[in-house]
């Protein structure tokens, strides 16, 4: 396959996980009673999934595709590192507003997450087509409860449903760009195990320092285990698809 083939290929893959992810958003125009009532649920598994997607496929993922042992631990305290930076720069410019912190960074950690996406689309197709399509198919197959519960996360922090799909198109425009970047650093490995290690970083970070934190304000009398039963539902989701792409 041409180099053409392969950009054409993992473009069109991508996009169509990006829509995906963007139709997986609507959940933000349930009725308002029964939203308000799922955000605890969506909130801890978005929380859950973030943490089993950095532990359970991008760390291993940057270990098979070469990564040395040593390097892991420095890129994702890079990553986490970053992502600290980036918060304290969101906070240092923040204004009175009624969005949480936790609501505007999960945006940034979410379009963080689609570019390493989208990276990992391209270098698939760059190695073989079919492995291509799989593996875009396994994103999509996490995607998809992930953006669900991320849309959660930004209506429980005060963006109005509009605001939050609107958000949306933005941050899903990051899986092509992705896939557009490794096309342009020529199929990388080092560029892919690299991104893959500090994307793990700041998804650990978003997970316990920003959607775990602000769950705690949303949680009712009735709902002190919802956290450790969402999370627990997540990474048992994000274990399950992580074997599910392995086998296929």
């Amino acid at each position: 396959m041409s180099h053409e083939s392969d950009l054409t290929s993992a473009l069109f893959a991508s996009i169509t996980v990006a829509a995906a992810s963007l139709a997986a958003r609507l959940v933000v125009w349930l009725p308002a009673r029964r939203l308000r009532a799922w955000l605890p649920w969506l909130q801890a598994s978005a929380a859950g999934l973030l943490l089993g997607d950095a532990l359970m496929h991008m760390l291993p993922e940057a270990l098979a595709h070469g990564m040395p042992t040593s390097w892991i631990g420095g890129g994702i305290a890079l990553g986490l590192l970053g992502f600290l930076c980036i918060e304290c720069v969101v906070r240092a410019l923040s204004t009175p507003t009624t969005t949480a912190i936790f609501a505007r960074m999960d945006i940034v950690g979410d379009t963080l997450h689609h570019l390493v996406d989208g990276i990992v689309i391209g270098a698939s197709f760059a190695i073989d087509h079919t492995l291509g399509f799989v593996i875009a198919l396994a994103i999509m197959a996490h995607e998809l409860p992930r953006e669900m519960s991320n849309a959660g996360v930004l209506v429980a922090g005060g963006y109005s449903p509009r605001r939050a799909f609107l958000l949306t198109v933005f941050t899903t425009a990051a899986i092509p760009l992705g896939a557009l970047c490794m096309a342009l650093a020529g199929h990388s490995a080092a560029f892919l195990d690299t991104s893959l290690a500090l994307a793990a970083g700041t998804t650990i970070y978003l997970a316990c320092g920003d959607v775990l934190p602000g769950l705690w304000q949303n949680i009712g009398r009735g709902q002190r285990f919802v956290p450790a039963l969402g999370v627990a539902a997540g990474m048992a989701f994000m274990w399950w698809a992580t074997l599910w792409g392995h086998q296929h």
